[in-house]
């Protein structure tokens, strides 16, 4: 197993990988990886925050059986299409007649009280060209904030919600005119995480906030909070936090959910575009708090 990291001489435009976290693994089978793989790609994803791998033939059982390798996998997703003989499967999925929506920076599944670990995304049908994604590492944002504002953003606590998924191409309206996110949302109501939290693992501090379902800071004026976050949120679409990937057919991405964000590039129009996605659940975050 070898791992090379973004931006080094053996990681150029022609392995469709560009930026400045992240790495490329080469020489390994996930369909096939013992203990002592697991233990190193574990210790490589947290270093690189997100691992890339080429080539990867995983049938939806074998995709199960290497999440199951780092963790327990997250329930069927509320509303994502999913894989009907492995529903922990969800499908990321566009087609002519359902084209990509708005995309959004987002960290997956925030509006839970635990939320998820990690994610493995397996790509199965890709554009001929476009539909690349983006992601940012978190810890380096906030590492890269004034230390004033360092210390502000520490204090607050933010509120996440399900009900960003609204008007959404996965939201849908009954004969009552009643949305099915609105009816779902009542089981999952907003919770709250730290605005900085403490990686369980790295024990690095994490800007823990993402565009899609970070609705507000907790007990702050409206437009204030607005303000703030818009601040954030342009700061984590810098470039220099982030690495861009190309995907293949058979393209694995694997990536630390407590310490980035990501954003599906929809620049393919309306070409068929599959990807199967499998979560793992995490825990409940707590604040980072400076020794």
């Amino acid at each position: 197993m070898k791992i090379i990291p973004a931006g080094s001489t053996e990681t150029n435009t022609s392995e469709g990988l560009q930026g400045t976290i992240g790495a490329l693994v080469n020489d390994i089978q996930l369909s096939d990886i013992n203990e002592d793989q697991v233990v190193a790609l574990q210790e490589a994803l947290h270093q690189h925050s997100v691992l890339f791998f080429r080539q990867q033939s995983l049938t939806p059982a074998q995709h199960v059986a290497l999440a199951k390798k780092f963790g327990a996998i997250e329930p069927m997703h509320p509303f994502f299409p999913f894989v009907e003989q492995e529903p922990q499967i969800a499908k990321i999925e566009s087609r002519p007649d359902s084209p990509p929506g708005v995309s959004y920076w987002h960290t997956d599944m925030t509006w839970q009280a635990n939320p998820p670990k990690m994610s493995i995304l397996h790509g199965k049908i890709i554009p001929p060209q476009g539909g690349d994604t983006i992601w940012c590492s978190m810890q380096k944002v906030f590492s890269d904030l004034p230390a004033e504002l360092q210390n502000r953003v520490r204090e607050f606590t933010c509120v996440h919600e399900l009900a960003a998924f609204a008007g959404s191409k996965y939201d849908e309206v009954d004969e009552t005119g009643q949305s099915s996110v609105a009816k779902k949302s009542v089981d999952y109501p907003p919770v709250d995480h730290p605005m900085v939290i403490e990686h369980p693992i790295t024990g690095l501090p994490v800007l823990f906030i993402n565009e899609q379902f970070t609705q507000y800071v907790k007990g702050m004026d409206v437009t204030e909070s607005k303000h703030l976050l818009s601040t954030l949120f342009a700061e984590a679409r810098r470039s220099e936090h982030q690495v861009r990937f190309q995907w293949q057919s058979d393209s694995v991405a694997m990536w630390d959910n407590f310490a980035t964000q990501h954003f599906a590039v929809t620049d393919y129009g309306a070409a068929d575009r599959l990807l199967h996605r499998v979560t793992l659940q995490g825990r409940r975050l707590s604040p980072f708090h400076p020794q």
